[in-house]
């Protein structure tokens, strides 16, 4: 029997719980909760690690998918050890829910080769996101053909504001903009590699543009979808903490389960630094949860 794919689980989890929330475990030393340092005899790997576990178990029952970002541990001593923990503890407690790395990488492809070792093979995860900007190679070499089922997702339109610096470049002879053929680039390429299935794109959540105009700005979410229509998945970053709008982002961007994940991660994470950091936790993944099913995000 085929191993399930990322996409088919993730549409399997988010049916089983009816949510499209995404829980990132991005941890910053200088937030860690005292009670964890208490739990813990002080602070080292293990109060981290003992804080992300603690945030997993608590987010579980609201989530569809987990997404740690790899440069909150790459900064911390022992940082792999601290992630290959956490990526264990969601598999090894939570089978259906699967975890997606952050970790943008992009460059030539034995390098990649490398990435595709580092993060599949020892970081076990599920599925990593990548930097298009050299080409093809960027996709190509995180591809292993014996595991087609990997989610490999490619940034096109990010939620930080200096990205449209980039992203929004008019290509000189159609007037597109450059995000716009990232898109088309990254179906092209996974119809070619033979792995659309699972492949996806960074979409940001719909948000105010210009900044201080008072309007919403949703149309890079209905135009990717007139590009791509539902063949590629969106991990959507910018709800929480960067304004995102819900109602705008669920209604332009979503076409069932395991075409959206709606990522939220220090607007989680960091709810509370007090005794009741988990329970704050679980408190905003829930109210997200139903915001998004208040929204027309259901999942069931």
């Amino acid at each position: 029997m085929a191993e399930m794919g990322f996409r088919e689980k993730l549409a399997k989890r988010q049916k089983k719980v009816n949510s499209l929330v995404c829980v990132g475990l991005d941890p910053l030393p200088e937030k860690l909760p005292k009670r964890c340092e208490e739990e813990c005899d002080g602070y080292d790997a293990s109060a981290i690690a003992f804080w992300m576990a603690r945030i997993v178990d608590a987010t579980a029952p609201f989530a569809s998918m987990f997404k740690p970002q790899r440069a909150h541990y790459e900064a911390l001593e022992d940082g792999r050890k601290i992630l290959r923990f956490v990526v264990n503890h969601i598999h090894s407690k939570y089978p259906d829910i699967p975890v997606f790395l952050d970790c943008k990488r992009g460059d030539i492809g034995r390098t990649q080769q490398r990435y595709r070792i580092a993060h599949f093979e020892i970081d076990g995860v599920d599925g990593m996101n990548f930097s298009p900007y050299m080409g093809k190679d960027c996709m190509e070499h995180l591809v292993d053909k014996s595991k087609p089922g990997r989610a490999i997702v490619g940034l096109c339109y990010t939620s930080n504001s200096s990205a449209r610096e980039m992203q929004d470049v008019r290509m000189l002879e159609d007037r597109r903009y450059y995000w716009e053929v990232v898109a088309e680039r990254i179906l092209k390429w996974s119809k070619e590699l033979g792995v659309v299935e699972n492949a996806g794109l960074v979409m940001a959540a719909a948000h105010e543009y210009p900044k201080g105009s008072g309007n919403v700005f949703s149309w890079h979410l209905s135009r990717v979808r007139e590009i791509v229509g539902d063949k590629l998945w969106f991990l959507i970053p910018g709800i929480g903490t960067q304004d995102g709008f819900i109602e705008e982002t669920v209604k332009t961007a979503y076409a069932g389960p395991g075409t959206i994940a709606i990522n939220s991660s220090s607007g989680i994470i960091f709810a509370s630094s007090g005794d009741d950091f988990a329970e704050a936790a679980a408190e905003k993944t829930q109210e997200l949860r139903d915001q998004i099913r208040e929204a027309g995000g259901n999942a069931v």
